[in-house]
């Protein structure tokens, strides 16, 4: 296949036509079935490598599971002259990015967002999980109907593990619930967080966290910690159940947020309604009563399966704090943390990739501290030893980036003068 698929016939049956968008690992066209005369949309990997394969291909399977109104379906999928793709409904019209850019009404915000709760509660009932909400993977069609996109971020929930999950933080950085950016898979509640990002964003023309000088380390820091303004902050005709509904969307504890997209649905839907406009209370929802003893046995058997998460939680969580000291030049607090979170990912065991990537951030906060004059020799030297570490790590992993930077890190610590210090 020539480098531009345009024009070209995919297992002698999909034309590849013109070029819609293009992301991060896949690009998607406009192209037409030729056995069934219909258009559709074609999505080719453009990341060749094992594991990107293998995750469009669950991408595939996770989409061909959902045949639901408001979720774009999957036709096709394969392989054809050594080029992945993906076939799909074409959905037409426009992203809820250019509707919030134009503005539309609150009643009519309402509407759309039931049928994207009607969308996350089937997925979510069928065991999958999107984990990259936001205005662009949602489509309005010329009619109307709300389409949910892009499923290439999904999981199934029986899929999610630590081993697969640790420490991966995908999708845009300010749509993602804060239990991401502290090592958790995303599951339901992070769903559900990511709805309220986007739903906050069509009310009030803003994001909730957000950074003039665009510092990733400040929104990921907001998203953790700080509290959202209250949407009626900016326009004072959201109702008010609506505004709790949105701030209990972005509760930071998952266990806050409603329960389920179902619920939510039914919360937006009162809203159009006549109905009592009060925001459900969880904590009113009687809870079924349960034995002493079973009880005991299940939270201490949850408590072993879930230690080795908590302690990669605790130890990202750790790196955070340590970007963050770093950033403000506290560097007394960046290196105890760093320090913390590779004891800890060390214990753990099987956690060498996030070791690695936590060493190279210690290496550049030492690197920085030296530029200052603060830093002392046997800092310096531990800085590489820890350095010279990580390489064949990134090497074995063939992650090019971070084993460049790691070699140019050491080098700029050869130059420092031996008499520094």
């Amino acid at each position: 296949m020539t480098l531009s698929p345009i024009g070209s016939v995919l297992a002698g049956r999909y034309r590849v036509d013109s070029l819609i968008g293009s992301g991060g690992m896949a690009d998607v066209y406009r192209g037409l079935d030729t056995t069934l005369d219909r258009p559709v949309a074609v999505k080719i990997l453009t990341d060749r490598s094992g594991n990107i394969r293998q995750r469009f291909l669950r991408e595939a399977r996770s989409m061909a599971r959902l045949n639901h109104p408001n979720i774009v379906s999957v036709y096709d999928a394969g392989e054809a002259d050594g080029v992945s793709y993906i076939i799909m409904e074409l959905a037409e019209g426009r992203t809820l990015s250019a509707l919030a850019d134009e503005g539309t009404t609150v009643d009519h915000t309402i509407a759309l967002f039931v049928e994207l709760c009607d969308a996350l509660e089937y997925a979510h009932a069928q065991g999958v999980i999107h984990r990259d909400i936001k205005p662009s993977n949602i489509m309005v069609s010329p009619a109307g109907v709300l389409k949910v996109m892009d499923f290439g971020l999904a999981r199934r929930t029986t899929d999610v593990s630590m081993s697969s999950q640790a420490g991966e933080i995908v999708g845009t950085i300010s749509y993602l619930p804060p239990e991401r950016f502290l090592g958790r898979a995303g599951d339901v509640a992070g769903d559900l967080y990511s709805l309220g990002v986007v739903l906050y964003e069509l009310l009030t023309g803003h994001l909730p966290f957000e950074s003039p000088d665009e510092d990733l380390v400040a929104v990921i820091f907001a998203h953790i910690n700080q509290p959202p303004k209250p949407p009626r902050t900016y326009d004072s005709a959201i109702p008010e159940a609506l505004d709790a509904l949105v701030l209990r969307l972005l509760a930071k504890d998952p266990g806050q947020r409603p329960p389920s997209a179902a619920q939510t649905a039914n919360e937006l839907r009162s809203l159009l309604s006549s109905a009592p406009q009060a925001a459900a209370n969880p904590a009113a929802t009687p809870r079924p009563a349960a034995n002493d003893d079973s009880t005991a046995i299940v939270r201490s058997m949850l408590d072993a399966s879930l230690r080795p998460t908590r302690s990669l939680n605790q130890a990202l969580g750790a790196v955070m704090t340590g970007m963050l000291a770093t950033r403000n030049r506290r560097y007394d607090e960046a290196e105890q943390s760093y320090n913390t979170a590779l004891e800890t990912l060390d214990q753990i065991g099987g956690q060498q990739i996030e070791w690695a990537k936590t060493a190279l951030k210690f290496g550049l906060m030492v690197l920085q501290k030296a530029t200052e004059g603060l830093a002392k020799r046997d800092e310096i030297t531990r800085g590489m030893q820890m350095l010279e570490r990580a390489i064949p790590i990134f090497h074995a992993r063939h992650m090019r980036t971070e084993l460049a930077d790691t070699e140019r890190m050491i080098q700029a610590f050869r130059r420092i003068p031996e008499h520094f210090g």
